[in-house]
């Protein structure tokens, strides 16, 4: 939701581009959804488990399958630009269509208000100004700015999470530089799940167990498919 300083700008704005008939209230709801930037913090939280998520199963299964640390890595970071490139998608076209279509119904339900205001006062239909109209598109503008900005905030995170264990896969020895990735995309979910739980005021520790949980699931599906794919392709005759 908007902060102090944005609910100061808003009442200014009200203030001073109140047209005559125009709802206060219609007028409020569209700077809302126009203004609403949700939280930081959250995003970077969301990008950083769904980057983790996307390579991680790869790891477990390339390492399952008996492939090269090369052959991991470069799968991996395919996985990783797949999943970057699918999260902005995602974040960008959601945004963009929740609150695009809770400007227009704003927007809609203004000038029903009017109109209804026009047929009482038996007074001739009055029809939006080019100035609520310019004010219309620009929130418009904002809504895609801010989805915009969201998609590349959480893409970001994603494709640095998947990095960071796809890393010990060429700094590492192959012997054990699975294992460390795997580990460390462990530990990371938990402190990832400890702080949601926190910004959600639940319990951070639930939280962290639940992320751990979904990560181990994630790791023996995908021990469980590298071993099956290894048995059946790798060492077929």
């Amino acid at each position: 939701m908007p902060n102090g300083n944005s609910m100061l700008k808003l009442s200014i704005l009200l203030r001073y581009l109140r047209p005559p008939g125009l709802s206060v209230m219609a007028i409020q709801t569209t700077e809302l959804i126009a203004l609403d930037t949700g939280s930081l913090m959250a995003e970077l939280v969301f990008g950083s488990i769904d980057g983790i998520f996307s390579v991680l199963g790869i790891i477990a299964a390339g390492g399952a399958a008996a492939l090269t640390n090369l052959q991991i890595f470069t799968t991996g970071m395919g996985g990783a630009a797949a999943g970057a490139l699918s999260v902005f998608a995602a974040t960008y076209l959601s945004e963009t269509t929740e609150k695009k279509t809770r400007l227009l119904n704003a927007w809609e339900n203004s000038k029903n208000l009017r109109a209804r205001k026009s047929s009482n006062g038996n007074s001739q239909k009055r029809v939006p100004t080019k100035k609520e109209h310019a004010m219309f598109h620009s929130l418009l503008s904002k809504v895609h700015r801010r989805a915009l900005l969201s998609g590349l905030v959480t893409s970001g995170t994603s494709s640095i999470a998947s990095l960071a264990l796809l890393l010990p896969l060429v700094l590492i020895a192959q012997s054990y530089s699975v294992s460390v990735s795997i580990l460390l995309g462990i530990t990371l979910l938990s402190f990832l799940g400890a702080f949601r739980g926190a910004s959600l005021k639940q319990s951070a520790a639930k939280s962290a167990i639940k992320m751990v949980v979904l990560g181990v699931v994630i790791i023996v599906a995908s021990r469980i498919l590298g071993n099956y794919v290894e048995t059946v392709f790798l060492n077929h005759p």
